[in-house]
């Protein structure tokens, strides 16, 4: 019992120096922090006005994967709310657009967990060309006594830090819209013809690519020569599987030729015709090894735009090994054939 009576005497004396400190805390604090975003002013503010683009960039949002949001109102447009509820850090609160014009959107922001207030917030923005410079300010309240509470923290750093983090993520998704790369590629879509390849598919393991793909290259190239059978481009690997867990693929060492109907089959080569679809068309630049890379970029690329591949896949080979010694100037054109993803259509 007595443990109990002192225990409460210190949590009374805690509460008692708390709310004495807030009768002289501080109440208002002042965070800014700024930015310089590689991108058009008209498409930052895209992003600062719509709540359904705060989401993607916010430092907050991914605090809790399972934090409730929702939107009531015109999104965009004055008066819109967001209100937000999650665990932690997140806290439970909402948010609403007071203004927005071509150099500044105003919030209003109600906190209501962990504990309440009601503070502005506002986005300055200036734009040059292609440049824009984004200044986030924050005017925060603190009501008493959880004012007291804050003197024991370092408000301008614990918050400043959740601002740079925003504006960063702010500066990559702005940067992304009017630059878009993926897995540090660049994505060019087209509408390919018709394409028709000559070549050996075979189905290996990962371990005999090198055996298959350099001897039977070299080999196609000088059947095709001795026929006389003219290549439109250069010499391609086309693949149907690439399966990393049994390390076993399915693919062919082929060249792309013209139609030709009447042509015999060249045994052991087949005929492989692609038919005319949207393509992706990556440029990669390096050694073979890390053309990997390319691939996931183009994974990237399809989730995003909602695509899918159709079978092979195509790497092409535009430099000669021989003529060009600097791994780092071979260039290969990796391509996927493409069409709508069945959840996009």
């Amino acid at each position: 019992m007595k443990l109990l009576k002192v225990l409460l005497y210190i949590v009374l004396g805690v509460g008692g120096l708390v709310a004495v400190m807030g009768l002289f805390a501080r109440k208002k604090y002042y965070i800014e922090r700024s930015i310089t975003i590689k991108a058009p002013r008209e498409v930052v503010l895209e992003q600062l006005r719509f709540f359904k683009n705060f989401e993607k960039w916010s430092p907050w949002h991914n605090l809790d994967p399972h934090m409730a949001t929702t939107m009531e109102g015109t999104d965009g447009e004055p008066g819109a709310v967001y209100r937000w509820e999650g665990k932690g850090n997140v806290g439970k609160g909402w948010q609403q657009l007071q203004s927005a014009s071509s150099d500044s959107v105003v919030m209003i922001v109600h906190l209501l967990d962990p504990w309440e207030s009601t503070s502005h917030s506002k986005f300055a923005v200036e734009g040059h060309d292609s440049t824009t410079t984004v200044k986030w300010n924050f005017d925060m309240h603190i009501g008493f006594p959880w004012n007291g509470l804050a003197m024991f923290t370092d408000i301008q750093r614990g918050v400043g830090k959740d601002y740079e983090r925003g504006l960063g993520n702010l500066k990559k998704r702005c940067e992304h819209i009017v630059n878009p790369t993926y897995n540090g590629f660049k994505v060019a879509e087209s509408d390919a013809p018709d394409q028709y390849f000559v070549g050996l598919r075979d189905t290996l393991a990962f371990a005999q690519l090198g055996t298959f793909v350099g001897p039977n290259h070299a080999q196609l190239s000088k059947t095709l020569d001795s026929l006389q059978r003219k290549t439109i481009g250069p010499w391609s690997v086309l693949t149907w599987v690439w399966d990393e867990k049994a390390k076993q693929t399915d693919l062919a060492v082929a060249f792309p030729v013209e139609e030709d109907k009447k042509a015999t089959p060249l045994s052991p080569y087949n005929w492989f015709n692609i038919p005319a679809s949207k393509a992706l068309t990556i440029d990669f630049y390096g050694p073979y090894d890390s053309i990997g890379n390319a691939h996931k970029a183009m994974d990237l690329y399809m989730i995003e735009k909602k695509w899918r591949l159709v079978p092979p896949s195509i790497e092409s080979y535009i430099t000669d090994p021989a003529q060009e010694p600097d791994t780092l100037k071979w260039l290969t054109k990796v391509i996927y054939r493409v069409v709508p993803a069945v959840d996009s259509i």
